[in-house]
């Protein structure tokens, strides 16, 4: 079996082994979930930690995935790979399942199309824009209020022993480039899922992947990069390596943000899997700080490495006597946004991991293009520092007295209000909105509350906007960062130059009754057309709302059993983490995403109009 795995269960990790001993050849899985999980697991603290009967819904290799080179693979350190193999087939009530190396992938007959990055239905990186601006205008979409409701799935596409669809894909003339949990990037034709090549990364490719042109090599080039915080650089016609470079040599370091291309620049956003392995009481905490490094596109020469704190240093010990290193932290989890008139790159920065805190965490930071030098940050919330340790209890010895994370994880947006107003945006998983002005070293405009807020947004993974409206969707499940402010899961449209609210949906309840990890919560980021914001629920459904007054004028629901044409059992589920990509007459979605106690899900769908 093919040894690719990406990080998958935060939460099953976060629960192992309460000592560092190298754990003794037990092989049965109902007494190690009792020694390493039932905890956390059996009686959940914290509201990301799955139930014991919610993990049945993994695959077993997803949660094997996590447990040896996944999100918090620290926590699996003390198990023999034996013993995380009896481990992940208990949890999931299911043997390993092997690998389908052998099953048919359609090669395509035509040749690829030639590539051209200025077509309007291109859709490039995360957010088809610089600005992350997650907008298709009717020049690259036909995708109207008028006929969406024509709708229809075209084919199918299974991630192969996954519980979770989290890569978005990008589209370059009907070429479709996709990341997979199992490390595998395929570029595949739009309109009929043939295959054109196959690119095997070492780990989990959930980062969008941003395809570039290349003077020097006359080539077109895909920029990906895997959860090892690895980059990869193809030619994008064969899939050919042209240089690979890891970016951040801290253990922990992590993409799960998308790269972003600009003036032959690489900006790479990094983020951690500290905040799980601090969950190990013997783990010293905490040593990885959130940065940015830009790579030289054709050479792959790194140009500058910034880190938004100083190097952590030993400040004291934790109450088992192990030392605590400060300052840590501030990841950043998405993609970076471009300021070209300005020569910025604005990203956002997560909560910290030990205290003392950061000036830096839970921040827009402005990065000078060219130097990397830190412009200036703007704080959205001081003082904020967890990590998964406290999601055991606050008595934890790598809980940092627990603050509480409301990080920021969508995109930073940049644009050019009709009053002429450059303006800077972030939303935070606190279901707060602040406008900023770049020109005076993000000086706050506006500070807009939308929710209620939490660990699990609040704003989580992304905003779109087009003229001066920024649509955010709101989760606001669980128990909340604010208890003052009322729910507001759902949809919210925020005119840019006041901040004023100018409607809001709410979420559609959807769930029935006793369906497992179903909720009615928008998570997932939005995407936008000149008549239509297309959100996603945690339900599984999705929902288009007219933009002008919020009403919703269609939806599907993806949590269904489909035929791909991979020949993998494949089934949609919670939507979150990615959204939707309009391409011409296309939309694709990826549905399915167990972590957090949610549905579970390895569905790639490609729905066509029919105009």
């Amino acid at each position: 079996m093919r040894k690719t795995y990406g990080g998958v269960m935060l939460s099953l990790l976060m629960a192992m082994s309460w000592s560092g001993l190298q754990a003794a050849e037990n092989l049965d899985g109902d007494s190690l979930y009792t020694q390493y999980c039932a905890m956390c697991h059996t009686a959940p603290q914290d509201e990301r930690t799955p139930p014991r009967d919610a993990l049945s819904t993994y695959t077993a290799n997803s949660i094997y995935r996590a447990l040896t080179e996944g999100v918090m693979r620290a926590q699996g350190a003390p198990l023999t790979a034996e013993q995380q193999i009896a481990l992940s087939e208990f949890l999931a009530g299911e043997p390993m399942r092997e690998e389908l190396a052998a099953a048919p992938t359609q090669r395509c007959d035509l040749p690829m199309p030639q590539f051209e990055l200025s077509l309007p239905g291109n859709w490039n990186g995360w957010g088809n824009g610089l600005s992350n601006e997650r907008h298709q205008s009717s020049r690259g979409t036909s995708i109207t209020a008028d006929n969406i409701d024509q709708l229809e799935l075209v084919w199918a596409w299974g991630l192969e022993n996954a519980s979770v669809a989290r890569a978005q894909p990008t589209i370059i003339n009907q070429v479709m480039i996709l990341g997979s949990p199992s490390g595998e990037v395929r570029a595949m034709d739009l309109e009929t899922g043939c295959t054109y090549w196959i690119y095997d990364a070492p780990q989990e490719v959930r980062a969008a992947v941003t395809v570039a042109f290349s003077s020097v090599h006359d080539a077109y080039l895909a920029v990906v990069a895997d959860a090892s915080n690895h980059l990869h650089v193809l030619d994008a016609r064969t899939g050919e390596l042209k240089w690979e470079s890891d970016v951040d040599s801290n253990p922990y370091a992590r993409s799960t943000g998308s790269p972003v291309v600009y003036d032959d620049m690489i900006f790479v956003p990094v983020s951690s899997s500290e905040v799980g392995a601090a969950g190990r009481p013997d783990h010293h905490c905490c040593t990885f700080r959130g940065n940015v490094a830009a790579f030289d596109l054709h050479s792959g020469i790194k140009l500058w490495h910034t880190y938004v704190m100083e190097e952590a240093v030993h400040v004291g010990e934790n109450s088992i006597g192990n030392p605590v290193y400060a300052p840590s932290g501030a990841p950043i989890w998405q993609a970076p946004s471009i300021d070209a008139e300005r020569r910025i790159v604005y990203a956002g920065t997560g909560q910290n991991y030990t205290r003392p805190a950061s000036n830096s965490s839970d921040s827009v930071i402005a990065f000078d293009m060219d130097s990397g030098e830190i412009l200036w940050i703007h704080q959205t919330m001081e003082d904020d520092a967890f990590t998964m340790a406290c999601a055991m209890g606050g008595e934890h010895p790598n809980c940092p007295d627990a603050g509480p994370d409301v990080d920021i994880g969508a995109p930073i947006v940049t644009t050019t209000l009709s009053n002429g107003q450059d303006i800077v945006v972030a939303g935070t998983k606190g279901a707060v909105v602040v406008g900023l002005d770049p020109d005076n070293n993000g000086e706050l405009l506006w500070s807009t509350r939308i929710g209620r807020g939490g660990a699990l947004g609040g704003v989580h993974w992304g905003m779109s906007f087009d003229g001066d409206v920024v649509y955010v969707p709101v989760s606001d499940r669980g128990t909340g960062a604010d208890g003052a402010s009322p729910s507001q899961p759902g949809l919210h449209a925020i005119d840019m130059k006041t901040g004023e609210v100018l409607w809001y949906t709410a979420a559609p309840q959807r769930c029935q009754e006793g369906v497992r990890g179903c909720m009615d919560a928008y998570s997932g980021p939005v995407s936008t057309t000149d008549d239509l914001v297309i959100a996603s629920s945690l339900s599984g459904y999705l929902f288009a709302h007219d933009r002008l007054t919020g009403e919703i004028v269609w939806e599907l629901n993806t949590v269904q059993d489909y035929a791909a044409i991979n020949g993998v059992e494949t089934r949609g589920g919670s939507i979150d983490a990615t959204g939707p990509v309009l391409s011409g007459d296309y939309m694709v979605v990826s549905s399915g995403y167990a972590t957090f106690s949610q549905m579970a899900g390895n569905a790639i769908l490609v729905f066509r109009v029919n105009n």
